[in-house]
């Protein structure tokens, strides 16, 4: 059978935001192929207090006692190699006794495996397009995709934006980029926090941050005026500065907002499903996966109209300009109200998320391998 491996965080981490579904997704994808999947990497903090120069002398392979699939695991792995590429900007090469041909990283490590075509995902080009959105330093983030550029067999992005992106700033060949999106399942729905009740209220998710648009959202809702509160949901996240975020923070305190921080996947799609309408007007985005999932759920969906997230919610969101506040104030107003808008966008909604399905993004993936066999 065909083999290939996956950092082992891809096929232990289900909950979370962004990267973490991302990497949940890939492992659903990859039981659907008929492949031998081998996890690869950290096999836990055995090593916190070990230095990267450690690395060579700790990998080894296919230990029944850390993992109970075949793999090749080195304890505190990530780590020691991001260590090691900030002091010196080389990239961590794994030498296995029996490689597989194919190495799919979840996202860009500073990893590579000897023998191996290896295949970096990249989530988006944040660091580099909008430095100021994100707590990822530009300068180390842009060395290291450089770096993995002269090592990798394919750079595999979630959105065409970001495929076009990453050429650009790379100088990459259409060849070395390959776009597969990512599969969206919201999973079953768990329970509503107490207080809510379903079509009673408008949806923010997602990392509180300046990135998120939070200030200019709070300010549209009020504007806006439709009697409904507007929850917003998620862990906090990067602000620009101290006084945005208390600016934002201050905002948040009202009765016509609701607060909740990090929830899991299931009280998130129940979030969702119960919402009146999700709200993302964010300022950056590799793909924007609440607005897929509001679709998949038949919850109209509010999304800029720039990037990716325009690229990925396509017709089936209502699409704005995240600068303009009147434009989205009355963007809000009409997702909350106006049924004819609201009954074409769920059905344009349901069409457009069944084109980001495990099945879908399975085959997407089969065919990219196929290259590299």
């Amino acid at each position: 059978m065909k083999r290939i491996a996956v950092d082992r965080r891809a096929v232990r981490w289900h909950e979370g935001t962004g990267i973490a579904r991302y990497r949940a997704g890939l492992a659903d994808a990859l039981t659907r192929l008929p492949l031998a999947v081998e996890p690869i990497g950290d096999g836990g903090d055995a090593a916190a207090r070990a230095g990267w120069r450690d690395v060579p002398r700790m990998l080894h392979g296919r230990s029944a006692a850390t993992c109970a699939e075949p793999g090749w695991l080195v304890p505190d792995l990530y780590r020691l190699a991001q260590r090691r590429f900030t002091a010196t900007g080389a990239l961590t090469t794994l030498t296995l006794p029996d490689p597989p041909a194919i190495v799919h990283w979840s996202h860009p490590m500073p990893l590579q495996v000897a023998g191996a075509a290896n295949l970096y995902t990249v989530h988006d080009l944040i660091p580099l397009t909008h430095p100021d959105l994100t707590g990822i330093a530009p300068r180390r983030h842009r060395r290291l995709l450089e770096r993995l550029a002269g090592v990798a067999a394919q750079f595999v992005t979630v959105s065409e934006s970001v495929r076009a992106d990453l050429r650009a700033r790379l100088s990459l060949t259409e060849d070395q980029v390959s776009c597969c999106f990512q599969a969206v399942d919201p999973g079953p729905l768990g329970i509503l926090p107490a207080g809510l009740i379903a079509g009673g209220y408008l949806l923010a998710v997602g990392r509180v941050e300046s990135r998120k648009n939070i200030e200019a959202l709070l300010d549209a809702h009020r504007r806006a005026a439709t009697g409904l509160p507007l929850v917003i949901a998620g862990p906090e996240g990067h602000w620009r500065s101290a006084s945005e975020r208390g600016r934002t923070h201050a905002r948040m305190d009202g009765p016509d907002v609701i607060r909740l921080g990090w929830q899991d996947n299931a009280t998130v799609a129940a979030l969702i499903a119960g919402a009146r309408a999700l709200l993302m007007p964010s300022l950056a985005e590799g793909f924007g996966l609440p607005v897929v999932e509001a679709m998949a759920l038949g919850v109209p969906a509010l999304a800029s109209a720039t990037g990716a997230a325009a690229e990925i919610a396509g017709d089936g969101a209502l699409l704005v300009d995240p600068h303009d506040h009147s434009a989205l104030a009355d963007a809000i107003r009409r997702i909350s109200s106006d049924v004819p808008l609201r009954t074409r966008l769920i059905a344009q909604g349901h069409e457009r998320a069944a084109q980001f399905t495990a099945e879908s993004f399975a085959a997407r993936l089969a065919a990219l391998y196929e290259r590299f066999w």
